[in-house]
């Protein structure tokens, strides 16, 4: 943009006198002006025509300037937004997770005593106490929760979610031979003082007896045997 024609310049002279053209235009007007006494009376005439009081021009500049400040706000407020808006997902994501366990995988409920069968209960030739218990509703069983009370009763209740599975049941907690060590269990008690004088399986109120003190139980037949054989 070395050299401009008049048309031009008239065009660009409204941006040259509201300073809003660029360095490198403005200085390609002003050589033209410098040599052409018709565009510097078109500038004349602009400057008559266009002039404006003081104090409009004062507002003016601070319209502009308000206007940056509303743009520098709105970007900050669609910063905190996003922010806002990732916290508010995390938040529901975090809910719907704990939504999930609590429901699925929390185990809060005792199996109800009704539908525990326990059969089979036996002394093992190693004094182990036998047993085999099947939860009848179908339903799968993944913990068994151990107590034991001030009066030396123990108890062994099956716990599940809110939301129960039948899913791998017949392989579960649910359907299973097992046994209960009595030196082992006295051994690893908390409180030394207190001794397991009788096992029980189930929820308190209603629990099956096992196992008391003074109580003979009958000796495992081969096949129960058999179904601990390789246990050790």
């Amino acid at each position: 943009m070395n050299k401009l024609s008049c048309e031009v310049v008239r065009d660009l002279l409204p941006l040259y006198y509201d300073e809003v053209c660029s360095a490198n235009t403005k200085e390609v007007v002003e050589a033209h002006l410098a040599t052409c006494e018709a565009c510097k009376a078109a500038l004349h005439k602009l400057q008559l025509s266009s002039s404006l009081p003081f104090e409009l021009i004062a507002k003016n500049k601070l319209e502009s300037t308000g206007l940056a400040n509303f743009k520098a706000y709105w970007r900050r407020s669609k910063k905190a937004s996003f922010l806002k808006g990732l916290l508010l997902a995390t938040a529901v994501s975090g809910a719907l997770y704990l939504g999930y366990v609590g429901l699925f995988q929390w185990n809060i409920n005792e199996v109800p005593a009704s539908v525990i069968e326990v059969t089979q209960v036996s002394r093992l030739r190693d004094g182990k106490i036998a047993y085999h218990v099947k939860m009848t509703d179908g339903y799968r069983v993944n913990q068994v929760n151990y107590t034991l009370e001030d009066d030396g009763n123990f108890y062994m209740t099956p716990v599940r979610p809110v939301i129960k599975s039948k899913k791998f049941a017949e392989i579960s907690l649910a359907n299973i031979y097992n046994f209960v060590d009595l030196n082992q269990l006295n051994a690893n008690r908390k409180n030394p003082e207190i001794t397991i004088k009788a096992i029980y399986y189930g929820p308190k109120d209603n629990a099956t007896l096992l196992w008391k003190e003074g109580m003979e139980l009958p000796s495992a037949s081969e096949e129960v045997e058999a179904q601990y054989a390789n246990w050790d």
